[in-house]
């Protein structure tokens, strides 16, 4: 078999050792290297921990860590922030659960540079799991939760995903409730919402002015909320509308007549058991809770693509959240 040699890639002249690393040519005497190394310092490792123990509420402030590997609270920062903007451009956003689907809705709202933001979260969850999925975020300017905010935010759920969605669970937020009836969703209210807005007019406490009435809503509140029972149900409707001849507060007079008038939609975890639906919004609460806390462990977002990027990293290293219904019905 005849033996092929390594030719010069210069003139295909033969080739001569010059040298540990370098190579010659027989013809214009040229010279090369070979496995080169790259120029520069060497790269460093990718190293999510310290990001990691950050977003999980781990640690506290960087200037806390400022003697970890003798780093300055500076050094750290600038370190943190570009393993956050690696850890987002490798890792794709959590992968949607298959099959029908229940979905939770929260807002929260955050001024940058004086401009207030409201940022709207969708998580999705499905009819035999206790897991919710976060899905990717919407942002819009404005004081208050909008139609238009909503409608953005569920259009960029992919159509395949959002036919698979049977229930919306929400707070009272007029905008989604629209939105549930304009795609036929069933709709589950907060019952946390409707409790601590009763308990905000007409207070409970040792201190509250009408603490006998406060009682009596409450506890026919929880009737009209939990009984099975329709007549049952129907009484108490009654009662509150006895009760209201009471009530000297427009405002609290248009909760409690907007809770008698749709108090189905409060109930509809009782109507639809195959669905699993929960009671709360507890779940989005929660990650929009976690998020403050990381807001207030970095001092703040200064613009809108740090408190993007710092969102965008939590949940994607986040992914679900716990969702458990209010009655589990076995499938």
């Amino acid at each position: 078999m005849e033996k092929i040699h390594e030719k010069s890639p210069c003139c295909r002249g033969s080739v001569w050792r010059f040298g540990e690393r370098r190579r010659r040519c027989s013809i214009c005497k040229k010279t090369w290297r070979v496995w080169k190394k790259n120029k520069g310092p060497k790269k460093l490792r990718k190293n999510y921990e310290i990001l990691f123990k950050y977003l999980n509420n781990e640690i506290g402030t960087i200037t806390k860590q400022k003697n970890r590997n003798r780093l300055s609270p500076a050094a750290l920062h600038a370190r943190m922030a570009q393993s956050l903007k690696s850890f987002n451009e490798q890792t794709p956003w959590p992968s949607v659960p298959k099959g029908e689907l229940i979905a939770i809705a929260d807002a929260m709202i955050e001024y940058i540079e004086g401009i207030p933001h409201v940022i709207y979260f969708i998580l999705l969850r499905p009819l035999s799991s206790n897991k919710a999925t976060i899905m990717p975020f919407f942002i819009t300017k404005g004081t208050g939760e909008g139609y238009m905010g909503w409608k953005g935010a569920f259009n960029q759920v992919p159509l395949a995903v959002k036919v698979c969605i049977r229930a919306l669970v929400c707070d009272g937020v007029m905008a989604l409730f629209q939105i549930a009836r304009e795609e036929g969703w069933v709709l589950q209210r907060c019952h946390f919402h409707l409790l601590a807005r009763i308990e905000h007019n007409a207070s409970t406490g040792r201190f509250g002015k009408n603490r006998k009435l406060a009682h009596q809503l409450i506890k026919l509140a929880n009737i009209i909320l939990y009984t099975r029972n329709e007549a049952t149900v129907q009484e108490a409707i009654e009662k509150i509308k006895w009760l209201l001849i009471d009530i000297n507060s427009r405002m609290f007079r248009t909760v409690l007549f907007g809770f008698i008038k749709h108090h189905q939609d409060f109930r509809s975890y009782l109507a639809y058991p195959n669905y699993n639906l929960p009671t709360t919004s507890n779940s989005a609460e929660h990650m929009i809770g976690r998020i403050r806390k990381l807001q207030f462990r970095a001092h703040g977002f200064r613009t809108i693509k740090s408190l993007s990027l710092w969102i965008e990293g939590y949940i994607k290293f986040t992914k679900t959240i716990t969702c458990n219904p209010k009655i589990h019905t076995p499938t």
